[in-house]
């Protein structure tokens, strides 16, 4: 069997430190989020900022991937690679970053809107971090994945939505992405068994209609066209229960 992704408090403390960062350049990228930007500008300047913040972005080369941020676009569920589509009002936008620094890493992202956008689509966004709140309740100490998935499952198909089951969230600290796989979907009581000093992304991808996804090369699109709001935090599994390393403004 694998060993356990068991972090070290030496290891836990510099993640600590790094997922802050992540939480004040995520801030920072979104504020540059209005209509008339082109998410490739976007990108060229969250690469500007993380230079400037002694920080690499681990997702630049990765398989081939040629930016550092991930930009998501309405009906973009992730991996939306910066380009010159331009932001218009109405739009919802996903930004999502990871930044490496002495051989730890941190990962986070949200959706917002463009500008204004309809009670249709705001009630999106905010199911969609209700669902992740939910999963990050969930994920404690004693616990195991599977409540994580049952429990943002059960928030977004309540609230009529569909959950996406083709890219989940990972555990994360020494590599960009660790396993296990962190499912969005679930049964209580199943999966591996949560313990103080694992450290997981727990990411719910909420899609207005349909589950279904379409995936060409990175781009992955609802497969009917409809919206797809994500968001992501860092938790770090505590003898207590559990705590965010990352935190939205």
């Amino acid at each position: 069997m694998p060993p356990k992704p068991v972090k070290s408090a030496e290891q836990i403390a510099a993640i600590r430190d790094l997922a802050r960062i992540l939480s004040d350049l995520l801030a920072w990228s979104l504020a540059l989020v209005k209509p008339g930007v082109r998410t490739i500008a976007l990108d060229s300047a969250i690469e500007r900022r993380m230079r400037e913040l002694g920080v690499h972005g681990p997702c630049k080369g990765y398989r081939g991937f040629p930016s550092v941020s991930c930009i998501s676009v309405n009906d973009q569920v992730t991996h939306g690679i910066p380009d010159n589509t331009l932001l218009a009002p109405g739009d919802i936008v996903d930004i999502d970053l990871v930044i490496e620094k002495n051989g730890f890493f941190a990962d986070m992202s949200r959706t917002i809107p463009v500008g204004k956008a309809s009670e249709d689509t705001l009630r999106l966004i905010r199911v969609t971090e209700e669902c992740l709140a939910y999963g990050i309740a969930a994920a404690k100490n004693g616990a195991h994945l599977g409540d994580i998935g049952q429990a943002v499952q059960r928030h977004a198909e309540k609230n009529g939505y569909a959950v996406v089951r083709d890219y989940c969230g990972h555990f994360i600290g020494l590599a960009m992405h660790e396993d296990p796989l962190v499912p969005n979907i679930g049964k209580k009581g199943k999966g591996l068994r949560l313990e103080p000093g694992m450290i997981l992304c727990i990411e719910p991808m909420i899609n207005e209609k349909g589950y279904a996804v379409t995936t060409h090369g990175w781009d992955a699109r609802t497969s009917d066209g409809s919206l797809s709001s994500r968001c992501e935090h860092m938790v770090l599994i505590t003898p207590e229960g559990n705590e965010v390393l990352t935190r939205f403004p």
